[in-house]
């Protein structure tokens, strides 16, 4: 068996390392404004809001989220159906929501939104709700806190 020198095990190594850092190297995604709706009592579901940019060249998904006020957070999108001639608004969830490079992704009332569902407690206006965002690849759980508010917190 042939032996490798010191040094260019060393070098192999290195630009390994480099490359794989340069990897990574995408800037991370930022949060913009949010809010989670406060809903009446009873009610066990409710939505959070939010725009998230991505400054990278490349593409990155939102793939859920946690809250510990809520059973789940899921992706949803916002569904558009002709029924017998009618169009009939829905919701769906889905698996993840993309980021576009050098883009933004923006949930909010009557589009794509986070689901919070089977809530723990009653959110209050004036409230915080915590949320772990899991974005892939790159920053796997972002943590944000955000408003419970019943209309979108003013600019």
């Amino acid at each position: 068996m042939r032996r490798i020198p010191e040094k260019s095990f060393l070098l192999v190594c290195s630009i390994f390392l480099t490359a794989a850092a340069s990897l990574r190297a995408d800037p991370a995604v930022t949060i913009e404004g949010g809010w989670v709706r406060a809903v009446p009592p009873g009610y066990v579901n409710t939505a959070a809001y939010l725009t998230i940019k991505n400054p990278g060249a490349s593409a990155v998904r939102l793939t859920g989220a946690a809250a510990s006020v809520a059973e789940s957070v899921d992706p949803m999108i916002t569904t558009e159906k002709k029924v017998n001639g009618q169009t009939v608004m829905g919701m769906e969830f889905v698996k993840d929501l993309t980021i576009p490079p050098k883009g933004q992704l923006v949930l909010e009332p009557g589009g794509d939104h986070l689901m919070l569902m089977g809530l723990k407690k009653r959110l209050n206006e004036g409230d915080k709700v915590t949320l772990i965002l899991n974005i892939e690849p790159g920053t796997s759980r972002l943590e944000i806190t955000l408003p419970v508010s019943k209309q979108p917190p003013t600019k």
